[in-house]
């Protein structure tokens, strides 16, 4: 089962990891899917009602776009080093625990 918990941590670092290079690597951001140009604004789409401590939806222009790409890759980049640090971790505990228990 740990076996398990560590492969998931691994490949999910990797794939936050990927992700992140991907964010950093687009060099155009979109709207709701559509490719934006310097100029443009992305109009907020209100999704039903808001609740307490839910931020209200705001236009946003391309350089805030693009700068939320920049800064979402970075942090799916940390996120999936931590967790590769963390599925590394735990990998090596868990390899050091058995092997004590074949020593006794």
């Amino acid at each position: 089962m740990a076996a398990v918990f560590v492969l998931v941590l691994l490949v999910a670092g990797v794939g936050l990891i990927v992700s992140g290079m991907d964010k950093l690597q687009t060099r155009v951001p979109t709207c709701f899917g559509r490719p934006m140009e310097p100029g443009d604004i992305c109009r907020a789409r209100p999704t039903g009602t808001l609740t307490d401590g839910m931020p209200e939806p705001h236009d946003s222009t391309y350089q805030e776009q693009l700068s939320g790409l920049t800064s979402g890759g970075w942090t799916s980049i940390v996120l999936g080093a931590v967790l590769l640090l963390l599925g590394m971790v735990i990998a090596a505990a868990w390899m050091a625990g058995s092997g004590q228990d074949e020593r006794r």
